[in-house]
């Protein structure tokens, strides 16, 4: 990743779950093997997600681990994320350099 480039606070859809609809968030820090989530939903540490944002092209359903979760004074839950498809973060590579 070029480190002069800084994406931060891209929007992004959340999915948990194909019976549950949509949750919605922001990507605070990106990079093609993780990324920091911030969303007023409480999710658990361990839990896979799906992301899909827009980043020079569309990425949908990103697949990620949540490694740890905080919540802050405010209410919003910030998650640290590890993505989980090798294919997809070799995407994110290319987009974000």
């Amino acid at each position: 990743m070029n480190p002069s480039k800084n994406y931060i606070f891209i929007p992004v859809i959340i999915k948990t779950s194909l019976d549950l609809p949509p949750l919605w968030g922001r990507l605070a820090r990106l990079s093609p093997l993780g990324a920091e989530l911030v969303s007023q939903f409480e999710l658990p540490a361990g839990r896979v997600v799906t992301l899909s944002f827009e980043l020079r092209d569309a990425f949908e359903d990103i697949r990620a681990r949540i490694t740890a979760a905080l919540q802050d004074s405010d209410g919003y839950f910030s998650y640290s994320l590890v993505f989980l498809d090798p294919a997809q973060s070799a995407l994110l590579q290319a987009a974000l350099q």
